[in-house]
């Protein structure tokens, strides 16, 4: 489903509403009706209830709930934040008004209600909130009764995960036809409380050039009864260092869990003997190097390409001069898919030789937010905030694919579109989990997928596996090895379609 930010959301309104000519108030009351739905769904009749009115549509949208639960038997009081409405909001006074219900002319103690609905800004607000709205958003803060916020929690920005003070902490919030940014990122998400989306009658042709969308669900993949190990995938992982070790034999278990028919690992000679005692199913490679992959492994590992699908190269590698050498050189002269993971990311940002990846084919990056900072200069706050928009304009502007790992993860094409999955859990907030993650996609490319789909498959049965994995152990004990031991479970969960969606979405 995509992902809107302002703009797009307010051109899809405008579209809708000139090329269709369906009018504002048709829409405003799809929308009203449909909070009023999800109120009925939580509330009994003859609940208090109180309306927070913004001046705009958002109070509109407010007002015509109001008068909904209203005609349902609820207890309906409405506050005018501004003193005053306009358009199509004024429509909706009058007609509450044509009921006998007048607006209250103080704002009440909020104690009286059991909800709270908080109409005041929506989709179109930019913060910092100010004027009479600041009094009245601090005391919703402060504020224990439950809340329910039309569109968007008031005071955040829809284009942002970052939260802004003052703004709405909601249990609830409804917003209409798509998600917006914020209701998906971390950490403005977290004020969202739980999701709905309602269909109010946007078409889905008025947004089809936006290029971000969250993964909802991704197909299971299939094998043909005449697959062999050699038709699944021969796949190279390259790195490790003395005390670092660990990374790569995750990263090589995983990718036989995932379903790579042959996985080898290329390790400097010196810490070879760990692999051949730690590893079974998979094949130890020794390259030149002791302790660190030297340079000269370099022409070793380009010599052996005929044999492999795919490589990624980083897991424990280490940062050195010697490693930004290789790490460029294979860039530069490897011609199959090529996932750059962990220090092989931070030995290509010390090197500072970011056009390497621009003459390449095909090559996936897969940072986490520090490793994506140094690796791009942007401020790690920005890059939080705005996951979807900074991950498809790197990998726009440097022909990459990049999987981009914070509390959510964005995988961008090199043609700027990007997909956000919200599948994981804070127990996968673990030391290798994302070296399990490149074991896991590299598996994937090299079954010869289409690089789209094997990153989103990736990166969702990765979030389900830690998801199936915290439920059968505890939040405080997952491992990073958990993760593999679960991705049967999660491959199972795919097939059955037996994962919870983001959202409710409501017809």
């Amino acid at each position: 489903m995509k992902v809107l930010n302002t703009e797009e959301a307010s051109s899809a309104d405008r579209k809708t509403i000139e090329a269709l000519g369906i009018p504002s108030l048709v829409l405003m009351e799809n929308a009203s009706l449909s909070v009023a739905r999800v109120v009925r769904e939580r509330l009994r009749e003859g609940s208090k209830v109180l309306v927070l009115a913004g001046k705009g549509n958002n109070g509109g949208d407010g007002l015509a709930c109001a008068r909904h639960l209203w005609l349902w038997g609820y207890k309906v009081d409405i506050f005018l934040v501004f003193g005053e409405v306009k358009g199509d909001a004024q429509f909706q006074l009058e007609i509450f008004r044509s009921l006998g219900v007048e607006p209250l002319k103080n704002l009440p103690s909020f104690e009286e209600y059991d909800l709270i609905i908080d109409a005041i800004f929506g989709t179109g607000f930019e913060p910092p909130v100010s004027g009479p709205a600041r009094e009245v958003i601090q005391a919703l803060e402060r504020s224990k009764v439950p809340i329910l916020s039309v569109d968007i929690p008031s005071g955040l920005s829809a284009d942002s995960g970052k939260v802004y003070t003052p703004s709405v902490k909601a249990d609830i919030t409804v917003t209409f036809q798509f998600p917006k940014v914020c209701h998906l990122l971390h950490p403005a998400s977290k004020r969202c409380g739980e999701l709905y989306v309602a269909h109010i009658g946007i078409p889905e042709m008025f947004v089809r050039d936006v290029n971000r969308e969250v993964i909802l669900k991704v197909e299971p993949p299939k094998r043909e009864v005449d697959i062999h190990k050699g038709k699944a995938g021969h796949v190279l992982l390259v790195g490790s260092s003395a005390g670092k070790t660990g990374a790569l034999i995750m990263s090589a278990r995983a990718s036989t869990r995932a379903g790579a028919g042959l996985v080898s690992v290329g390790v400097p000679k010196g810490l070879n003997p760990i692999f051949e005692v730690s590893l079974v199913e998979e094949m130890s490679i020794p390259f030149p190097g002791e302790d660190y992959l030297s340079f000269e492994a370099c022409e070793r590992i380009l010599a052996e390409q005929e044999r492999f699908n795919a490589l990624a190269l980083g897991m424990g590698m280490g940062r050195y001069e010697e490693g930004q050498r290789l790490v460029v050189e294979l860039l530069k002269n490897w011609k199959k898919p090529f996932l750059l993971d962990a220090d092989g990311i931070n030995n290509l940002a010390d090197s500072r030789r970011l056009e390497v990846l621009r003459d390449r084919e095909i090559t996936i990056l897969t940072p986490h937010v520090g490793e994506f900072e140094r690796l791009s200069g942007i401020n790690k706050e920005d890059i939080v905030h705005n996951l979807m928009d900074v991950a498809g304009e790197f990998a726009q502007e440097n022909n990459c694919y990049l999987v981009l790992k914070s509390s959510r993860t964005a995988i961008a094409t090199p043609d700027g579109r990007v997909f956000l999955s919200t599948r994981g859990t804070p127990a996968m907030a673990k030391g290798g989990v994302g070296d399990v993650l490149s074991g896991i996609l590299v598996a994937l490319i090299g079954r010869g997928f289409e690089v789209d789909y094997a990153l989103k498959l990736g990166v969702f049965i990765h979030g389900l596996a830690g998801e199936i994995a915290e439920k059968q152990k505890h939040t405080e004990s997952i491992k990073a090895t958990d993760l593999i031991e679960y991705l049967p479970s999660a491959y199972r969960a795919l097939e059955n379609g037996s994962y919870s969606l983001p959202f409710v979405y409501l017809y």
